[in-house]
C-alpha cells in the first residue's frame, strides 16, 4: 500500500513523479497534471466553467501500468465560502464569519448546500440570507460525502470515512471518498461542480436535475462544450479568431483579443440595439428625458440599427436624447479593470441579469477601459462617435476627467482620512493621449465624421466637484493641489437624486444640462495642457496623480512629462489639420473658453524670442510659466464661481493658426530635450527632421536595416519591415 498527494509538497521527496500544465487554444479549460512514475499512476484535473453548472472540476484517473490496482480516493474542494458576506467582512472578521457558516448535504443526491444562518448584521432584527452556495459531484461510485475537513485526517490514517449532512460554525468542505479497480491502460473519471448565488428555486431545480438526470456526464460535458462554442462567437465578434501559418501566432491573437474583450467588453449584438435595455440606460441618466420622450421610445421597434437610432434620436431635436443615444454602448462581457486590491479598482461584475439574460454594463478605471476600447474599436468601428461621445462628456471645465467611468455615468474619489489608500487626484495625461487615439480611429475608419459632430451643441461637462487652487497655491505647495467641495458634492447627489446620473453633469442657469460642441471638448483639454507647459522642460503633471500611460508608468509623479508634451504636439497637429478641412465659418464657444484661449494667443504671440535659441533661460521659463498658470488660474476662477456666461463667436482660421504656434514652441521643446544619442526620453525610435517635427522615415529605415542585420538569418527582410512602417504612416495610424 502506498499514500500518494498529488501536488502535495511532500510527493516529489517519496516518488518519482512529473508535472504539467496545460491550457487550451481557447483559453477556457486550465488542466494540471501528476504523473507518478513508481505507481504507474497519472492524476489531472481540469478547471473550466458552463452558464449551466458554474465552475466544473474535472478529474480523471489513469492506469499505466500493466496490471490492474485497487485505489481508495479522497477528491473534493476545502473552505467553501458561504453565499452573502462582503468581502471586508472576510479580511476583517474572518472567525467571526466562521460562527454564522452552515453546510448541509441532500443525502438523495449528495448535493452541498453552503450558507448563512443569518445575515452578519449588529442590529436587532431579523435578517437572512435567501442564497447558498452549492458543489455537487458525479461520476464516482457510491461516494461518501464528508463536510468536515477531519476527514483528510482520518483519510491518512486509514479511518473508514462517515458521511456528514450538516456542520455549523466550521469552514465548509466538499469531500468525497470512494473506492474504485482500475484494469491496465483504464480511466476513471469524475466531476465537481460549484456554483454561486442560488435561491431556493433553483437549488431545487438542481436538485430534481440531479436526481432525474441519469448520464450527468454527457450533460456536463454538452455543457461544456456549448460554452466553448459560445466563447469562439464573443471572440470572432472581436476579429479575434484567425488561421495563420504560424499556429502560435493565430493562438496569441486570439487570446489578446479574448482578454481585451473580457477587460472591455464587447458589443453584444453588433451593431443592433435592443429598445429595452436603452430605455433602462435613459431612465438611469436622465428620467426627464424619458419622460418627454415617451412617445419617441414607445414608437420604436423591439431592436434597431444603431445609424437608424442616432438619426432618429437627431431628428426628434432633443439635444439630451441625441447626446444619451449616442453615448449608450451595449457592451456586455466587461469584467475588472485594474487591481481590485486598490478600493477605487473595486467594481462591481454583473455579467448576467436576474432573468438570466445578458447584462449590457461596464464599469473600470479611466484609463483600463478606454485602452481597452480603443482595440475594440477597430471591429467595431461605428460605435467609434459614441466612445468620444462617452469620454469627451465625462470630462470637466479645468479639462480633465474623473478616475471611474460605468455604464450609469462617472464617479469619483471621496478622501477618507482614515484609509492611507484614500486620495483625490487628476492623472495628467488621460485626457490628451486616450482622447486623441480615438480622433485619429474616427478619421481613419469613418471620414468626415468629426466634421459633421464638430459644431453640434450636444456634449456636456463633467460636474467633479474638485476644485484645482488658484496658481499661486500650487506653486507654493505643488503636492497639495486639488480640494474637495463639500458643498457641490452635496449639489450634485441632490440632483442625481432627483433626475438621474445627469445630475453629475454641468448645469445651466435654468437648471438643464449645458450643452457644448465637439469643438469646444476638443479645446479645453488642449488649454488645460498648454497652461502648464514648461518652455524647453515638457507638461507640468500638477494634479496629484502622476501622468500614468504605458510608456513611462507613472514615472513622472510631480515632475515634467516629455511623453504627454510629444502627445500634446501629435494632438495639436491633428486638431490644426482638422480644422483646416473645416474651411471658413465661426464656432460658438463658452465665453470664457474664447477669452482663455485668447490669453494664451497673447502670451504665445509675445514670447517669441524663445523660439529663437536652442537653450531656453531659467528666467524666460519662469516667466512663460507664470503667465500661462495665471491665464488658467482666472479662468478657473470665473468658472467654479458662476459658471459660464453665454457663448460668442470664434473663428476657425484662428484656432487653427493658435493650434499651428504652439506647435512651434512644442517642437522647439522636444528638440531640446533631444539627447546626444537621438533619442527622446523614453522613444528609442523617434527622429525628428528639421522642418516640424515628423518622423524620418529615412532614418527609421536606417535603425531597423541595423536591428535586422544585428538578428542575422530568419529575420524579417529590411525593405519588407521598412513597407511595414511605411503603411503605418499613410494609414495615419502613427505620427
Amino acid at each position: 500500500e502506498a499514500l500518494w498527494e498529488p501536488f502535495g509538497e511532500h510527493t516529489r521527496r517519496d516518488f518519482s513523479i512529473e508535472r504539467n500544465l496545460y491550457k487550451n487554444t481557447a483559453c477556457n479549460r486550465l488542466v494540471f497534471e501528476e504523473i507518478n512514475h513508481d505507481l504507474g499512476l497519472s492524476f489531472r484535473y481540469r478547471w473550466s466553467g458552463c452558464d449551466r453548472y458554474g465552475l466544473v472540476r474535472t478529474a480523471a484517473l489513469r492506469n499505466l501500468g500493466s496490471g490492474s490496482v485497487e485505489i481508495e480516493l479522497l477528491d473534493g474542494l476545502r473552505n467553501i465560502l458561504p453565499y452573502g458576506v462582503p468581502l471586508a467582512l472576510y479580511q476583517q472578521s474572518s472567525s467571526l464569519v466562521d460562527a454564522y457558516k452552515r453546510a448541509d448535504l441532500d443525502t438523495g443526491t449528495g448535493l452541498g448546500i453552503f450558507s448563512l444562518t443569518s445575515r452578519i448584521i449588529d442590529r436587532a432584527e431579523a435578517a437572512e440570507e435567501l442564497r447558498a452556495n452549492a458543489v455537487w459531484s458525479a461520476g464516482l461510485r457510491d461516494p461518501v460525502v464528508c463536510l468536515s475537513a477531519r476527514a483528510i485526517a482520518g483519510f491518512r490514517a486509514g479511518e473508514r470515512a462517515r458521511r456528514e449532512t450538516v456542520l455549523t460554525g466550521q469552514r465548509g468542505n466538499y469531500l468525497t471518498v470512494s473506492a474504485m479497480k482500475l484494469d491496465a491502460a483504464e480511466t476513471a473519471k469524475w466531476h465537481i461542480a460549484a456554483d454561486v448565488g442560488l435561491g431556493h428555486v433553483r437549488l431545487e431545480a438542481l436538485r430534481d436535475n440531479l436526481v432525474k438526470e441519469h448520464a450527468m456526464d454527457a450533460g456536463i460535458e454538452r455543457c461544456l462544450e456549448e460554452a466553448r462554442e459560445n466563447l469562439l462567437r464573443n471572440v470572432g465578434s472581436a476579429d479575434g479568431l484567425q488561421l495563420t501559418g504560424r499556429e502560435e501566432a493565430s493562438v496569441h491573437h486570439f487570446a489578446n483579443v479574448l482578454f481585451n474583450n473580457m477587460r472591455g467588453g464587447v458589443f453584444a449584438y453588433g451593431y443592433d440595439i435592443e429598445t429595452k435595455d436603452l430605455e433602462d440606460f435613459l431612465l438611469t441618466r436622465n428620467s426627464r428625458v424619458t419622460g418627454r420622450r415617451k412617445t419617441f421610445l414607445e414608437t420604436l421597434p423591439d431592436r434597431i440599427a444603431l445609424n437608424d437610432l442616432t438619426d432618429a434620436a437627431r431628428k426628434a431635436g432633443d439635444a439630451d436624447l441625441e447626446r444619451l443615444c449616442l453615448e449608450y454602448l451595449p457592451i456586455y462581457f466587461s469584467r475588472r479593470h485594474g487591481d481590485p486590491s486598490r478600493p477605487w479598482n473595486r467594481f462591481s461584475i454583473r455579467v448576467k441579469n436576474p432573468d438570466g439574460g445578458r447584462s449590457l454594463r461596464y464599469e473600470g478605471n479611466w484609463r483600463d477601459i478606454f485602452q481597452n476600447w480603443e482595440a475594440l474599436g477597430v471591429s467595431f468601428p461605428r460605435y467609434i462617435p459614441g466612445i468620444i461621445a462617452k469620454f469627451v462628456n465625462a470630462s470637466t471645465v479645468d479639462g480633465f476627467n474623473p478616475y471611474r467611468i460605468t455604464r450609469d455615468g462617472i464617479d469619483w474619489e471621496v478622501a477618507d482620512p482614515e484609509d492611507p489608500w484614500s486620495f483625490i487626484g487628476y492623472w495628467g495625461d488621460h485626457q490628451i493621449i486616450y482622447l486623441l487615439r480615438f480622433l485619429e480611429a474616427a478619421e481613419r475608419f469613418l471620414p468626415g465624421t468629426l466634421e459633421g459632430l464638430l459644431e453640434r451643441e450636444i456634449f456636456c461637462f463633467a460636474d467633479v466637484p474638485y476644485r484645482i487652487k488658484p496658481y499661486e497655491e500650487i506653486l507654493e505647495d505643488p503636492y497639495s493641489t486639488i480640494a474637495y467641495d463639500t458643498a457641490l458634492a452635496s449639489r450634485v447627489e441632490d440632483r442625481v437624486g432627483a433626475v438621474g446620473t445627469d445630475g453629475r453633469l454641468v448645469q445651466g442657469d435654468d437648471g438643464s444640462i449645458y450643452h457644448v460642441n465637439l469643438l469646444e471638448k476638443l479645446l479645453v483639454p488642449a488649454l488645460s495642457k498648454l497652461s502648464n507647459f514648461v518652455p524647453g522642460g515638457g507638461i507640468w503633471m500638477n494634479t496629484q496623480r502622476p501622468e500614468w500611460n504605458d510608456a513611462n508608468n507613472a514615472l513622472v509623479g510631480n515632475g515634467l512629462s516629455v511623453v504627454t508634451l510629444c502627445h500634446l504636439r501629435r494632438y495639436m497637429r491633428f486638431l490644426e489639420g482638422l480644422l483646416r478641412r473645416c474651411g471658413d465659418g465661426n464656432s460658438s464657444i463658452s465665453i470664457e473658453v474664447v477669452e482663455w484661449l485668447g490669453a494664451l494667443e497673447e502670451i504665445l504671440d509675445g514670447k517669441g524670442g524663445i523660439l529663437e535659441s536652442p537653450d531656453v533661460t531659467d528666467r524666460d521659463r519662469k516667466e512663460m510659466l507664470d503667465e500661462l498658470g495665471e491665464a488658467f488660474s482666472l479662468y478657473r476662477s470665473k468658472v467654479y464661481a458662476s459658471g459660464f456666461s453665454g457663448k460668442g463667436p470664434l473663428d476657425l482660421h484662428r484656432i487653427a493658426r493658435f493650434c499651428g504656434r504652439a506647435l512651434e514652441y512644442l517642437d522647439h521643446t522636444i528638440k531640446s530635450n533631444r539627447r546626444e544619442d537621438g533619442l527622446y526620453h523614453s522613444y528609442n525610435l523617434l527622429e525628428m527632421t528639421k522642418d516640424g517635427g515628423e518622423i524620418s522615415l529615412r532614418r527609421l529605415y536606417e535603425m531597423l536595416e541595423g536591428q535586422v542585420a544585428a538578428l542575422g538569418s530568419g529575420a524579417i527582410g529590411v525593405k519588407e519591415a521598412a513597407g511595414l512602417v511605411s503603411s503605418l504612416f499613410e494609414s495615419r495610424m502613427y505620427d
